[in-house]
């Protein structure tokens, strides 16, 4: 049986919305030694108010910033050596995505493929951390996922 996977520097987008800052405080009290980058483009599911009281020291920082920037993306894994993604980044707002449609296929989709190829080619085709334990982790609510009918 192989060993727990325990992260050291971890991406969370959607970091300022309900569950991703609830999950950034909890980590940040749980875990002494996490690192976490938080990125977030603060649309209106997310708010920075929902990151205050956070411990003010370098085991936390925070990027206004969208998931579908490929730049973006690339830079944040490789300059803080990225290890674990914690994906809650997502649009989910029902009457929204009946009304404009595309902001969600672009965030939920485009998105979401963004990051899995950013960490693929930084983990996997570049091995930049070696043989070092990786995740990925899409969380996301029915909201998302669900039926509208």
């Amino acid at each position: 049986m192989s060993e727990l996977h325990h992260p050291q520097n971890i991406l969370v987008t959607g970091a300022a919305g309900f569950i991703g800052s609830n999950f950034v405080h909890h980590l940040l009290a749980q875990d002494a030694t996490a690192k976490i980058v938080s990125l977030d483009a603060l649309t209106y599911a997310g708010s920075l108010q929902n990151l205050e009281g956070l411990p003010d020291d370098r085991r936390h920082v925070f990027v206004h910033g969208d998931i579908c920037d490929a730049i973006l993306v690339d830079r944040l894994l490789r300059e803080h050596r990225i290890d674990t993604v914690v994906h809650f980044a997502a649009e989910s707002h029902v009457d929204r995505s009946i009304s404009g449609p595309g902001e969600f296929v672009r965030t939920n989709v485009n998105g979401t493929y963004t990051l899995l190829q950013a960490c693929r080619q930084y983990w996997q085709v570049e091995r930049a951390l070696g043989d070092a334990s990786v995740r990925f982790h899409h969380i996301s609510t029915d909201e998302v996922f669900g039926t509208l009918g």
